[in-house]
């Protein structure tokens, strides 16, 4: 018999319908915190800070140049061949006054007696050079060597602005020069030197109290002199000049004309003796021709003669 083979019917699967896989709920996304709004305030310094930025770079501009100007001033004076440094200088002075740095003021400060226009001269500025081309040193030596002045110094103020300080030297008397029908006059410092281009009389309208001094050797012993009579007010404020005679000694003329003879030794002493006399018996207010202090321990007074003494009233009646 035919063999049966048995077989296994697999039990069919169950058809299905496919089956849609939803995924997971996202979670939900968290919203964004808002952005904060900024203050009123804030607002305003942060425009001011974005304003001013300009300003700082300017400010640090002139900054750069005014430091720099400070150190090419520390520079010593070039020599006339032409230098890398000096190359470097006059680029800057020239770039910096095309930003303007050009001397526009010139102040003068200090200046009772020296004429501006000697001042003005001997710097040799003029307006609209390069002010940071300029050597303060030069210019201060050229205003040293004007007779008035004693010492100068000069400043830069930037942009624009020289500043010009003057020590003038004082004078302590008049000095004649000269005699004859035309004497010059001229005015002497404390060390007796001459002061240039000075009006003696105008400096006598300004300083009634300056004395006029003779002789060739009077600026020399000036000093000592002036000093002596400062010791004595009721003396000085009667003298109105003195002059050297053989350049030994000193004769004082008074305001009524007398004249004191003064020792070639002791000079101090019998200054001393004349201002005991005048407040003992007011010997300078006297009409006297000559009061004679040449011999130690001595005193001769020479009266008027009748003949000075007329002249006076005869020139009176012409």
């Amino acid at each position: 018999m035919p063999r049966l083979t048995a077989t296994k019917t697999m039990p069919a699967k169950p058809i299905t319908a496919p089956v849609r896989v939803t995924p997971a709920r996202r979670a939900a996304k968290k919203p964004s915190a808002a952005q904060d709004r900024l203050t009123a305030r804030a607002l305003f310094f942060r425009r001011v800070r974005r304003s001013i930025k300009p300003g700082l770079w300017l400010f640090a501009g002139i900054v750069t140049i005014a430091v720099g100007s400070e150190i090419f001033r520390a520079i010593p004076p070039l020599a006339p061949v032409v230098s890398p440094a000096g190359t470097l200088r006059h680029g800057f002075a020239a770039v910096a006054a095309f930003a303007g740095f050009r001397v526009a003021h010139i102040e003068i400060e200090g200046a009772a007696t020296t004429k501006p226009e000697a001042i003005r001269q001997a710097l040799g500025v003029q307006i609209g050079d390069p002010i940071l081309g300029l050597s303060l040193a030069g210019l201060q030596a050229r205003l040293d060597q004007l007779g008035p002045v004693e010492s100068a110094t000069v400043e830069r103020a930037l942009p624009g602005t020289l500043i010009i300080s003057i020590t003038e030297r004082a004078a302590t008397a008049i000095w004649q020069t000269s005699g004859g029908a035309h004497p010059d006059f001229v005015l002497i410092d404390a060390q007796g030197n001459v002061i240039a281009d000075q009006d003696a009389a105008a400096a006598k309208r300004r300083d009634p109290s300056l004395l006029l001094l003779v002789g060739a050797d009077a600026p020399q012993n000036a000093a000592t002199l002036l000093a002596e009579l400062r010791g004595t007010p009721a003396v000085l404020d009667r003298v109105v000049a003195a002059a050297r005679v053989d350049g030994l000694r000193w004769n004082l003329i008074l305001k009524n004309q007398t004249t004191v003879k003064l020792p070639e030794i002791g000079e101090a002493g019998a200054i001393t003796e004349l201002a005991a006399l005048q407040s003992s018996m007011a010997l300078l207010d006297r009409p006297v021709a000559v009061i004679d202090l040449r011999l130690p321990g001595r005193l001769v007074v020479h009266p008027y003669t009748a003949a000075a003494s007329a002249a006076p009233k005869d020139a009176g009646h012409s």
